[in-house]
């Protein structure tokens, strides 16, 4: 099992992100509402302005949609349906996905004494 988490910097690829993952037979996960801390100290505090650099394109805040998955197929799939429709995390500003090997999940699908 793999938790994943992907930080949507540029709320507008939210529903195209959520499309690719339910396209990828990805249906549960949680979206909470963030705050992009690469972008706090030089938006918010005047001592740090000017002396780390500035990308205009990222917001303040950000989306984070979490999951697991059962194997890594899944985010090869998953990647290939972000290139079809041209979200591209290594593109500056647009987020980033992060992948975690999970140890234990515990839902409605699993119980306490099982091995994953």
């Amino acid at each position: 099992m793999y938790y994943v988490i992907i930080q949507v910097f540029k709320e507008e690829y939210l529903d195209d992100i959520m499309l690719a993952l339910t396209t990828v037979g990805i249906d549960n996960g949680t979206i909470v509402d963030g705050i992009n801390s690469d972008n706090v100290l030089n938006q918010h505090i005047p001592l740090f302005t000017g002396l780390i650099p500035h990308d205009s394109t990222s917001s303040r805040y950000c989306k984070i949609v979490t999951t697991t998955i059962d194997s890594m197929d899944r985010i090869d799939a998953l990647s290939e349906v972000f290139d079809d429709a041209d979200i591209d995390f290594r593109e500056e500003g647009v987020g980033r996905l992060v992948v975690i090997p999970a140890v234990m999940v515990v839902d409605e699908n699993t119980d306490w004494h099982s091995e994953n």
